[in-house]
């Protein structure tokens, strides 16, 4: 067993070294599997258009595409009102545009709780899995005290023409179409994250208190409503 757990990390390295190495550089011969824009509303939602951090612009090479929306339902007061944000990310030239989130969340100071891939049906009888990041930390309150801030980060990678949850997958991907199909996918990634409010009072957070399991249902139910929008396999053609 402790051979095993050595050799599955070399392995890893070794697909991804031979996913670098194989594919050739990104161009626009494949297009991607997202269309980069997001509604201004969706079904109960108001989008306000967000913009890349100072971080994002240090950190991700210049021709890395992001655009970002923060949605809030349709409600005149803070007991009423949920809140989410919207993420589409595709990758320039350069592939370290994408990586794992689990990363970048741990740099900011969250804490990983769990981590689960769910499955979420876009239309009948078609299937999205995603990754369910569970985080938490801790935020100073006015008292100088701190309380725990829990949230769902809820993530996934689009290429051409496939779908994964996993970044190991993503890279596997990567090499394997690239040197069976030809195909050198230009990846995406789409995160969708909520805070859960029920440890605020929602005058605090304005927004509606609401649990875990509440949280987690908001979130995929908007992702049902967004993903036909911009994810081109499940775009609806118009009549």
């Amino acid at each position: 067993m402790k051979g095993i757990k050595l050799i599955v990390p070399w392995l890893l390295a070794v697909v991804t070294v031979m996913a670098c190495q194989l594919s050739p550089p990104l161009g626009q011969e494949h297009a991607s599997g997202v269309i980069m824009r997001l509604p201004s509303g969706v079904s109960r939602y108001l989008g306000e258009e967000g913009n890349m951090s100072q971080e994002e612009k240090r950190l991700l090479p210049s021709d890395t595409e992001i655009v970002r929306s923060h949605y809030r339902s349709a409600s005149y007061g803070p007991s009423t009102q949920d809140q989410i944000e919207v993420t589409l990310v595709l990758a320039g030239a350069e592939r370290r545009s994408i990586h794992r989130p689990e990363v970048c969340l741990t740099g900011q100071g969250w804490t990983l709780l769990d981590s689960k891939v769910i499955p979420i049906e876009i239309t009948q009888g078609r299937i999205l899995r995603v990754r369910d990041l569970f985080i938490e930390k801790n935020i100073p309150m006015q008292d100088g005290s701190t309380r725990p801030l829990r949230a769902h980060y809820v993530y996934w990678f689009v290429g051409t023409d496939v779908t994964t949850p996993s970044h190991f997958e993503r890279i596997w991907l990567t090499t394997w179409d690239s040197v069976t199909r030809n195909i050198n996918h230009r990846w995406a990634y789409p995160s969708v994250m909520a805070l859960v409010t029920d440890n605020f009072a929602a005058e605090e957070i304005s927004q509606r208190q609401r649990n875990s399991d509440q949280t987690l249902e908001l979130i995929t139910q908007l992702i049902q409503a967004l993903v036909p929008k911009f994810q081109t396999d499940f775009v609806q053609p118009k009549s």
